[in-house]
């Protein structure tokens, strides 16, 4: 009884002994060329395709795979005369265009290559593979329209064909065609459950839309991709952050701090949903965290010194500043902070003199108006509390508080009153009791 070769070595030498039994046999011969090259003999498969050419000098299909051989070995010139040669004898043959286009590639002919696998994939249209190829050689080479029409092709002929719906559907998501893309991902999930790619793309577009609830489904089935884990784990997270899910943000995020634990990004994250969540002591310990492992970073230690101040541990937060300035003097929110510390110490001077100096460099830092605000009404200088309400009101800060308490202000300087400004404080939450007091005022202006 005949038995198999153990393994593709003893296979190799078992077609070596057959083809020299058996000279004229192109078919083994043929096979033998294939194996060569196929496991990177490459000069015993020139070798094998010549004894070939001998017997069959015409056949334009084995002179286009010595030609490839002759590629890998980087005799370019020898490859052209072959493949000029074949399409002497097969005009038009697929096989033939792809062996250049793979010359032209190992060249470093970018527009030939493309060319060539173009004529390849209209020469055999049928063959869906080459195409597809033709697809994905214009979308690593920034094509995007060459590749989405030759994606569309593809899908006319194939619905179905996963790559393409994949191929077309990442191209859409970077063109921010998110509708289209997300049907194609969805027609990936429907024929294949298990697509974790097309599952996590779906989710992304979904998260760009502010659509979060339904991005949740699809990240958590991308979180059982190995490759996808991170990735998917942390946009879950982000999703249940942006829903103010703070509970379930959190669970999820130290998940994947509990894997990487230095990670910058990952923890970051986690400080700042902490932050949000009202939760300060934990916000304070990562940031204390980040400011050990990244201390280049001068942003952690501010935000660690403002969870100080928040939580009032005003001497720790003070101490940390030091460090801070030490480290880079004269930083912008350092100087912020330590005026709110001042602040919180009733050195209201103190406090005037940094919110100043933050102003000094950057007169558009809405805080620091915010601050001497705060200190000018604590030393009963109304005129110069006025305006720097009023300047960070003119900032952007228009919530009811500041709303009101800059027309209140403007009442007692006796200064002309917006009645727009009382309007739309009752207009941005009518139930509230700014509304209310702003409401008496508008009917005492009225009055």
């Amino acid at each position: 009884m005949l038995q198999a070769p153990k393994n593709l070595h003893a296979f190799l030498l078992n077609l070596e002994k057959q083809a020299e039994e058996n000279p004229d046999d192109l078919k083994l011969l043929l096979r033998l060329a294939r194996l060569y090259q196929k496991n990177g003999a490459t000069e015993d498969a020139i070798k094998t395709y010549r004894r070939i050419l001998n017997q069959d000098p015409q056949n334009a299909l084995y002179m286009a795979e010595l030609a490839a051989c002759q590629i890998k070995q980087k005799n370019f010139s020898e490859a052209e005369f072959l493949l000029e040669r074949a399409q002497e004898i097969k005009p038009g043959f697929y096989a033939i265009f792809l062996t250049f286009a793979a010359l032209y590639e190992a060249r470093g002919i970018t527009d030939k290559q493309v060319s060539f696998m173009m004529r390849a994939a209209n020469a055999a249209p049928e063959k869906h593979s080459i195409r597809l190829a033709l697809a994905d050689l214009l979308k690593r080479y920034g094509d995007a329209s060459g590749a989405c029409s030759q994606y569309r092709l593809l899908l006319e002929a194939k619905p179905d064909l996963e790559a393409a719906l994949f191929g077309l559907g990442t191209i859409l998501m970077k063109r921010n065609e998110l509708n289209e893309a997300m049907v194609h991902f969805k027609n990936i999930i429907q024929n294949n459950p298990g697509a974790f790619d097309a599952h996590f793309n779906l989710a992304s577009c979904l998260f760009r839309q502010n659509k979060f609830t339904m991005a949740i489904t699809y990240f958590k089935m991308s979180c059982r991709s190995k490759k996808l884990y991170e990735k998917s784990l942390y946009l879950l997270a982000q999703c249940f952050f942006k829903l103010k899910d703070f509970d379930r943000a959190i669970v999820t995020m130290e998940r994947l701090v509990l894997q990487k634990e230095n990670d910058i990004s990952y923890n970051k994250s986690l400080a700042e949903i902490y932050r949000a969540a009202g939760e300060y002591d934990l916000a304070r310990d990562s940031y204390k965290f980040l400011s050990k492992i990244a201390p280049e970073r001068p942003e952690f230690m501010v935000n660690y010194a403002e969870m100080l101040v928040i939580l009032k541990d005003l001497e720790r937060a003070t101490k940390s500043l030091d460090s801070l300035f030490r480290a880079h003097p004269g930083h912008l929110e350092g100087h912020r902070l330590l005026g709110e510390i001042y602040l919180h110490n009733n050195e209201y001077k103190a406090a005037i003199e940094e919110f100043k100096r933050t102003l000094m460099i950057n007169e558009n830092h809405v805080k620091a108006y915010l601050g001497l605000e705060k200190a000018y009404e604590k030393t009963g200088e109304l005129q110069d509390q006025y305006q720097a309400l009023k300047k960070a009101v003119e900032l952007g800060m228009e919530n009811q508080e500041l709303l009101l308490k800059l027309g209140q202000l403007e009442s007692r300087l006796k200064l002309p009153t917006s009645l727009d400004r009382f309007r739309k404080v009752t207009q941005l939450d009518p139930s509230s009791d700014y509304a209310l007091e702003a409401e008496y005022y508008l009917k005492h202006q009225a009055a």
